[in-house]
């Protein structure tokens, strides 16, 4: 105890072994407690964040592989997998932002669902409802004027294709007061539509997600709740069964 009249602090107590038992049971409360905060935390940090970028214009296109190592790489995915066709994954990509651009104009986001890989879909829905959080609005109408595979890598896990689309027609967004970003009026821009599945995955006969598939019992693909499909039961987003888009970045508006 420190002498009286004394400024100097008294020791804390060490924690004894009750102390540890109390913490460590208050412990799953406090995560808990953390954890009700947390969507709404990521989802002011997207919209901030998604502010920010539009401001600033500081998207960046992941630069292309050399094209003799993208053809290395086709031919890699091809050689265990004859099914593959690469113009086919790239007009199912073409299908497939047909479809999330479909979402963007209603706010439907269950319709990108059926593309999108499960973590890219919840970051789809977060970035969507904080546009909407800000009355952010995004004005588009487009079509895809051209497409290559700028990007072929393969790995004991998994395979991905990064596909870069140039796209013409008219985009832009709006808030409550000025334009965001972008202007009316025709203009061209690139995206990279990038597509990713399990390394052991092979072309479905019938067609697979990008065609809107389910890629193990052929059904036209209708996702429920928990990722599955409906007719057959099997996690097709995971990437697992087949191509599914794992991310898409736009060039700087």
């Amino acid at each position: 105890m420190a002498p009286a009249g004394s400024d100097a602090p008294a020791k804390r107590k060490p924690m004894g072994c009750g102390g540890l038992v109390g913490f460590f049971i208050k412990l799953p409360f406090m995560i808990i407690a953390m954890i009700r905060h947390l969507g709404p935390l990521l989802r002011q940090q997207a919209a901030t964040d998604t502010g920010r970028r539009a401001r600033e214009g500081g998207e960046q296109l992941t630069p292309a592989q050399d094209p003799a190592a993208v053809t290395a790489g086709l031919a890699a995915v091809a050689s265990r997998d004859p099914g593959f066709d690469v113009a086919v994954t790239v007009r199912g990509v073409q299908r497939a932002r047909a479809v999330v651009e479909q979402a963007r104009r209603t706010g439907d986001t269950s319709a990108a669902r059926q593309v999108l890989s499960e973590g890219l879909w919840r970051l789809f829905v977060m970035l969507l409802a904080g546009r909407a959080d800000h009355e952010v609005r995004r004005y588009e109408t487009s079509a895809v004027a051209g497409a290559a595979v700028v990007a072929a890598t393969r790995d004991q896990l998994s395979e991905q294709l990064r596909i870069r689309l140039t796209c013409r027609g008219e985009r832009y967004e709006v808030a409550e007061t000025p334009r965001v970003r972008g202007q009316p009026g025709q203009q061209e821009w690139l995206e990279d539509w990038v597509v990713r599945r399990a390394a052991a995955a092979t072309t479905p006969p019938g067609g697979g997600i990008l065609d809107g598939r389910c890629p193990r019992c052929g059904a036209t693909l209708e996702v429920s709740p928990d990722g599955s499909c409906a007719y057959c039961k099997a996690l097709v987003l995971t990437g697992g069964e087949d191509w599914v888009v794992w991310s898409i970045e736009e060039a700087p508006w």
